[in-house]
């Protein structure tokens, strides 16, 4: 068999073979172009994709303050107020208990925090509300933290019941202040042995049970409201001025 005859046979197979590597060459060279291309823009997007961890790690933010004018004191730890464009509402001082108006020193509590208050431009840190519908919080007025303002002059107790409403270092600070009016002996700190309100409210509470059998035979009926539209209705979250309206 000559060369010329063996050299045409092998040819045709040699030119498929040739054509098959050249086919896989354009075919992974396509693909290494689409993954070049399509590579970038997932990297894009992965970025762009904030992860979760940093929205779980996003600290819980702080209540925003509430600004309100005073319109009233009612006692030496609630007042009414009202914000711009709002309904007048009750404020509870949070952290403190002030005497009862039927309690020794009510009064002069009453008088310390009008002064302080009356009519002022406040900044009231909410804190929750409560069964009176009242705004439970921590108010200031120029900075002044109101609540220990009644502290340190002896006109309220630090309402311990209730230090879970409190951020712990202001409960600690609140602490701290009636400790050092105990130990000045100021204001109802004077007498041997003050009552504290919530003793006085759990006493009333034990004398209006027991009489209430009596009071209920002797009663006499409710007035309707007339047209005139009374009784006057209240300020929205306000509580009535001549009961008590605290735990």
């Amino acid at each position: 068999m000559t060369l010329a005859h063996t050299a045409s046979r092998l040819a045709p197979s040699l030119a498929a073979r040739l054509a098959s590597r050249l086919a896989g060459a354009v075919l992974a060279a396509s693909w290494s172009a689409a993954l070049t291309l399509t590579l970038p823009a997932e990297a894009a997007d992965v970025r762009a994709a904030p992860p979760a961890a940093v929205h779980a790690a996003t600290p819980k933010e702080a209540p925003a303050l509430l600004e309100a004018r005073v319109l009233q004191v009612y006692d030496g730890d609630s007042l009414l107020v009202r914000g711009a464009g709002q309904r007048p509402y009750g404020v509870r001082l949070a952290g403190i208990d002030a005497p009862e108006r039927a309690q020794p020193h009510a009064d002069a509590s009453r008088r310390a925090l009008q002064a302080l208050l009356h009519g002022r431009d406040v900044r009231i840190e909410p804190l929750k509300v409560d069964l009176y519908g009242r705004t439970v919080g921590r108010v200031f007025v120029a900075s002044r933290d109101a609540g220990m303002a009644q502290l340190r002059a002896g006109l309220a107790w630090h309402f311990a019941r209730y230090d879970t409403d409190l951020p712990s270092r202001v409960a600690r600070r609140y602490a701290r202040a009636e400790r050092q009016a105990r130990l000045q002996r100021i204001g109802l700190w004077r007498d041997e042995a003050p009552l504290p309100p919530w003793e006085h409210r759990a006493r009333m509470r034990g004398v209006t049970d027991k009489g209430a059998g009596a009071a209920s035979r002797t009663a006499r009926p409710r007035r309707r409201p007339t047209r005139s539209g009374w009784p006057p209705a209240r300020p929205s979250g306000c509580a009535p001025a001549h009961r008590s309206a605290r735990a």
